[in-house]
């Protein structure tokens, strides 16, 4: 498995749909009721080039914050403390959890239900 395709298996892990950011599919958008859903901004890296961060957000239309803040605290535990290590072509990826490493984000829409989590993973390249 490639690393992109590691990254995206990782984050689909979660029983929530997660979408390169730049393929966020149409059926996603508030008026198809597509939530709750991950997007990731997709970053590569190398052996021995240090880590690389990729920012990933978590979208969920709810008047609570709360479903938001328990998908976080999931993706933390996976994380532990000192990150998880994934395989993939070539070697692994070991993801650790950025700073900081979880913020809420406002988000410029009309639906004022629609809830934002800007999450900080860094993953270093253990691949060729």
């Amino acid at each position: 498995m490639t690393p992109e395709a590691a990254i995206y298996a990782w984050l689909n892990g979660f029983g929530v749909p997660a979408y390169a950011s730049t393929s966020v599919p149409d059926q996603t958008a508030p008026e198809w009721g597509g939530f709750p859903y991950i997007t990731y901004d997709l970053v590569l890296g190398a052996w021995e080039r240090g880590e690389v961060n990729m920012p990933v957000n978590l979208y969920d239309r709810t008047a609570s914050e709360a479903k938001l803040n328990a998908k976080v605290r999931e993706i933390s535990d996976e994380l532990g403390i000192g990150g998880t290590v994934i395989p993939c072509d070539g070697g692994s990826l070991w993801l650790k959890k950025g700073s900081p490493w979880a913020q809420a984000m406002e988000i410029e829409q009309e639906d004022e239900q629609v809830k934002r989590r800007y999450v900080n993973i860094n993953i270093e390249f253990l691949t060729t």
